[in-house]
């Protein structure tokens, strides 16, 4: 009458091995998402800039003088302060002839 339901060392490990095969397919997928993150931060950073400067932009041709800013301001924000890379901190580069916004390290993943 010793008749004990239970799993077997077999069943346990065959567990263990299918996890280990779950947690390695995975971890990786995870690994990388702080770095796309970073790239899609920096990239929304960078059309908020753009963005920014379309609208001097248009207010200055609306008072007869078009024009894109020549430099950034905190004013043209809403936030008050002026997009950074996620990566660093440092500013945006923005163009005063064309308008364009570029990440300042010129990292790959980050352009748009």
């Amino acid at each position: 009458m010793n008749n004990q339901g239970g799993f077997t060392l077999i069943e346990l490990i065959m567990v263990i091995v299918i996890l280990g095969v779950l947690a390695a397919i995975a971890v990786p997928q995870f690994v990388d998402l702080s770095a796309s993150a970073e790239a899609s931060q920096c990239k929304s950073n960078q059309a908020a800039v753009e963005a920014a400067a379309s609208l001097v932009y248009a207010q200055n041709a609306v008072a007869g003088s078009a024009g894109f800013p020549s430099a950034l301001t905190t004013a043209m924000f809403k936030a008050g302060a002026i997009p950074t890379c996620p990566e660093d901190g440092d500013n945006i580069a923005y163009s005063a002839t064309t308008g364009a916004a570029t990440c300042p390290n010129l990292i790959a993943g980050h352009a748009r």
